[in-house]
């Protein structure tokens, strides 16, 4: 029902325009004006009381008038009728409705109450609506126009194969002037508004699933529903279409300004990176990366690899370019010997490592670039290429040859993509654009979308090996905050390995159970209300008798005694680990949007410190959790070095693994985990848990 009611909205056989106006400079008019300047062949309803005919066509003084099927209304009124005018909309069993109108949500709890109704209706009768306050959508192949904006009035949209879904119209209006002055067209515009029905990720939704969009971009504020957006995001992976996204709100100041501007919840920025990365996202931070990596996606086939060949006019250039591109992660490997020398024959005095210098001989012998780039191409040792032509692009009277060279090196090599850089004229934009090139006014963007198309390449789906683990009825009780005892006694149940421990509640106890686990020995001091326990002197290391165990429990139950309002639980008497290994620490933070979120990083003090930290959204399997591991930059330190053997990676990962399915399981009750530090010993000796804290929710409530 609500894929019917998307294509409804997108692509209308009938739409019915209410607030209709013969006048193209209104608001009411211009989406009339544009749906016939720009060939829409469905039916248009007008509809206007003051009017029996409007433009050619019969208008209708009521929704209610028509007696016809409408899949688009478009709702052209002032705020005070919207709700009144939706549920005749609503009676007539219109499909989908564009609400233009503003004053709702983002101005008022008044507003805010019509919106939530209109929210209300909309969802118990299966219509969909996007806005109110928001300037429409335009499919340009089908000529459906349902827009009021002054950006297409004087020039028809180009039309290609990116999907372009913004949650700012203003936004939208600016990044669709910039694309049509690089002649850079959509396959559709939507701009979502205040989102009270159709957000941002029913359209990427919708958009993945059409078949004339192969390139999604997408401007993002916030979203309501991060499982939604998750599940829109792993269809366009599936689907083999890139998603670039621009997402605002990095800061505090940036996100309340997106909370006030959308209504959506904004989240906390490295979760929704953490996602973007996870689901094969590509997050731009400007304007012009969002939009060259978008055109170039468009354009272009993703390289396989990371080995660049670069051909230039200027050595210089040449040297910039192989410095950012071996700092964003590209390598140039050195021309194979046998091309070298074909290359030497060509050009005795070309440039023939890589950067491959043609030096200006190009512009003197017409078959120089192709015969350069068809030597070194043939080679197979490269997986993309970028080729500065300085200012090609302004010397029309050359260029056609520049482009025929092009466009037969892009038809021999179709898996090889190819930047072209040369400063342009508005002709030869449309030059390359005409021969399916892609073309970037500098070499530095150039590097950056030679990075995305690396990016977009290495996108896969992850594997889907899961962990299982057994479902356990209430473990956690009635406390809100658990003890590292008690936070340990859960975590043994699902297979996670701990420290050999025991709770004792007395000096005798604790003495034997430190005989049962064997000496040296931990003691820690147990209270739901004093969480640092090494801040207030509640832990005591290497302990190798009975005397110091009775002397150190006593001190550990007096400090908590006389700490205010702290409860004695017991002293954990606890195996002391010897062996060599590094500390790590595992955790999960229940993200108010993404939910369940795991990381791991470095243990005890340099998680603070260092800020070195991977984060999923959980669950991840073992092979995902070794990837987040090696994105740490300490992971070296796990590796052998030095003869020294490496630490147990895979039963870390298995951990990982093991916890974020744990979390995930138990998602309603748990607020924050922390396991710090984790012990990882050599390669084949395992792990072991020595501290941990669970955060429960204060209440849960189950529907």
């Amino acid at each position: 029902m609500q894929q019917a009611n998307l294509n409804a909205l997108f692509d209308p056989k009938s739409i019915a325009i209410i607030g209709a106006s013969p006048d193209d400079q209104k608001i009411g008019g211009r989406p009339l004006s544009y749906l016939q300047k720009y060939g829409y062949e469905g039916v248009i309803y007008p509809i206007n009381p003051k009017y029996e005919e409007m433009n050619g066509l019969k208008c209708f003084p009521d929704i209610q008038a028509v007696k016809a099927e409408i899949d688009l209304a478009i709702i052209a009124l002032p705020k005070s009728v919207v709700l009144d005018t939706f549920k005749k909309c609503v009676d007539q069993k219109v499909r989908s409705v564009i609400i233009f109108s503003a004053g709702f949500a983002e101005i008022d709890e008044e507003g805010k109450q019509l919106q939530d109704e209109i929210s209300r209706l909309a969802k118990q009768n299966h219509v969909s609506v996007l806005g109110p306050n928001c300037l429409g959508m335009f499919n340009v192949s089908k000529g459906v126009y349902g827009t009021f904006s002054t950006i297409i009035e004087d020039e028809k949209p180009l039309l290609s194969n990116i999907g372009f879904v913004s949650q700012s119209g203003a936004f939208g209006s600016h990044v669709f002037t910039l694309a049509r002055q690089h002649h850079i067209g959509f396959s559709y515009f939507v701009a979502t508004g205040n989102e009270c029905d159709v957000d941002v990720a029913d359209c990427i939704q919708f958009l993945a699933q059409d078949p004339g969009t192969d390139v999604i971009a997408c401007y993002i504020e916030g979203t309501k529903d991060g499982d939604k957006l998750i599940e829109a995001l792993k269809l366009a992976r599936k689907n083999g279409k890139p998603v670039i996204a621009l997402k605002v709100g990095r800061t505090n100041v940036g996100m309340k300004a997106a909370l006030s501007h959308t209504g959506s919840l904004v989240g906390a920025d490295e979760v929704f990176d953490t996602v973007f990365k996870q689901y094969g996202v590509y997050r731009a931070e400007t304007i012009e990366e969002f939009l060259d990596v978008t055109y170039a996606a468009s354009k272009l086939p993703f390289q396989k690899g990371n080995k660049v060949a670069v051909f230039t006019v200027s050595g210089g250039v040449g040297i910039m370019l192989a410095d950012q591109l071996s700092a964003n992660g590209l390598t140039l490997p050195e021309t194979p010997e046998p091309v070298k020398q074909k290359l030497r024959e060509i050009l005795p005095i070309a440039g023939v490592q890589n950067p491959i210098d043609t030096t200006a001989q190009i512009s003197y012998m017409p078959t120089l670039l192709e015969d350069f780039m068809d030597s070194v191409l043939s080679s197979g040792e490269f997986d993309s290429t970028v080729i500065f032509l300085g200012f090609a692009g302004l010397k029309l009277d050359s260029l056609a040859d520049r482009i025929t060279t092009l466009k037969a090196m892009k038809e021999r090599y179709k898996d090889i993509p190819q930047i072209v850089v040369t400063i342009n004229s508005k002709e030869s934009r449309k030059m390359f654009s005409d021969a399916g090139l892609c073309v970037i006014d500098d070499p530095s963007r150039a590097v950056t979308v030679s990075k995305a198309l690396h990016f977009f390449a290495n996108r896969a789906e992850p594997d889907h090996e899961e962990t299982y683990l057994p479902v356990k009825e209430d473990v956690f009780g009635s406390s809100t905050l658990l003890t590292e005892y008690g936070s340990k006694r859960i975590l043994k149940q699902y297979a996670i390995p701990i420290t050999e421990e025991k709770l004792a509640r007395t000096a005798e106890e604790a003495i034997q159970f430190a005989t049962e686990i064997g000496y040296p020995i931990v003691l820690k001091g147990m209270s739901p209300q004093i969480l640092h326990k090494t801040d207030k002197g509640l832990v005591v290391l290497n302990l190798i008798d009975r005397e110091a165990v009775r002397i150190e429990f006593k001190k550990l139950q007096k400090i908590i005694e006389e700490t205010d309002g702290a409860e004695f639980e017991g002293v954990l008497v606890q195996e002391m680990l010897r062996k060599d290994s590094v500390e790590m620490v595992v955790g999960s933070k229940k993200d108010p949007i993404f939910g369940q979120i795991v990381m791991v990083g470095m243990g005890g003090i340099y998680i603070e410190l260092l800020k070195d930290v991977s984060m999923r959204k959980a669950p991840v399997s073992t092979t995902e959790a070794e990837k987040m591991i090696q994105e740490l930059q300490a992971s070296a330190i796990l590796q052998s070095y030095r003869g020294k053997p490496p630490y147990d990676v895979e039963e870390l990962s298995h951990l990982i693994s093991q916890f974020s399915h744990f979390i995930v399981a138990h998602e309603e009750k748990l607020l924050e985990v922390d396991l710090n530090p984790v012990m990882v010993f050599e390669k084949g000796h395992g792990i072991k848990v020595a501290d941990g804290l669970m955060t429960l929710e204060k209440q849960v409530i189950h529907s």
